[in-house]
């Protein structure tokens, strides 16, 4: 009896986990909401961004998922991806507004 309780809590605690990650979608979405609300993106930018961001997050995934025990690996792999997003959306949204965000993000 006890066995089955101490069993049964820890798959709820393992489906708590499982479903509190967001998808690469939601987390592209949040962030792109927040970006246009600091930095006051038209709707055209807005959608640009998301897109820019999607694509991150999704190549960020498979990168975590490839190289889980390979930390140097991963960790090199995910600054060119964020190196490439800096650059694409410095292309959207201007160098002046990432300056914005990298300052609202620092504080």
């Amino acid at each position: 009896m006890i066995k089955k309780l101490f069993l049964t809590a820890i798959l709820l605690c393992f489906c708590y986990v499982g479903f509190s990650q967001n998808t690469p979608e939601q987390m592209a979405e949040k962030i792109t909401s927040k970006m246009a609300k600091v930095l006051s993106l038209d709707e055209v930018q807005k959608e640009e961004v998301y897109v820019v961001q999607l694509d991150r997050f999704r190549q960020a995934a498979k990168i975590r998922q490839n190289h889980e025990a390979e930390p140097q690996i991963k960790k090199a792999k995910l600054k060119k991806v964020y190196n490439k997003l800096y650059g694409k959306m410095k292309a959207i949204i201007g160098e002046e507004r990432m300056q914005k965000w990298s300052e609202f993000k620092n504080n």
